[in-house]
């Protein structure tokens, strides 16, 4: 056997020593409206009853929410429970921030691009922002108590991965979401080495 080919079947012998739960654990999910098109900037949450499956090691990041344009930029920021978001302004003019939602009221006075402007959501539940100068920016915080959330893209579909073997609550939430809407939780087991696929059909104002 010459080296190459030696090296070669090295290779494949680590390789076959992997367990096949390298690329599982991952919940793939679908949201679709009442007419079948792609619902972007849909969150997905997972929680389990048992919390330690509900959180991640290591450091983490502090979100960014960015005004832009004369926009909330992204307009839907899921964040876990406690983060700091930041809040830098990108325009050559100032903003005003607000929030009288539940989950968080507050008021960030005017401010330009040389402040260090961020607050601490530590309460769950959707955060509606809004600017006293323009009336025009909206943006959303969603907050959850967990780490287990992603954002759907243009094509309505969203990869969670790294999750822990167990049973879950998969929960959907959008911004224009029909408030009497039911259907936004499913249960979904995750055995070790198993894709699971998910489809949600949601109603929107």
């Amino acid at each position: 056997m010459n080296e190459r080919n030696l090296m070669k079947y090295l290779l494949m012998a680590i390789l076959s020593l992997v367990p096949v739960s390298i690329n599982a654990q991952t919940v793939s999910v679908n949201i679709i409206d009442e007419s079948g098109s792609p619902v972007e900037n849909a969150v997905i949450s997972l929680v389990s009853a048992d919390a330690s499956k509900n959180f991640h090691d290591g450091p983490k990041r502090n979100p960014i929410m960015v005004q832009e344009g004369q926009e909330f930029v992204p307009t839907v920021l899921p964040v876990s429970k406690g983060s700091e978001v930041f809040f830098p302004n990108r325009d050559n003019f100032r903003h005003m921030i607000y929030s009288f939602s539940e989950a968080k009221r507050f008021e960030v006075q005017l401010y330009g691009g040389d402040d260090q402007i961020s607050v601490n959501f530590d309460k769950e539940g959707a955060v509606v922002l809004g600017c006293n100068i323009h009336d025009n920016m909206v943006g959303y915080v969603y907050v959850i108590d967990t780490d287990n959330f992603a954002k759907s893209d243009v094509s309505g579909t969203v990869e969670l991965t790294n999750l822990q073997p167990g049973t879950y609550d998969a929960t959907v939430w959008h911004p224009n979401l029909e408030r009497n809407f039911e259907d936004v939780t499913q249960s979904v087991v995750i055995v070790d080495g198993q894709l699971v696929n998910l489809e949600f059909s949601v109603k929107l104002q």
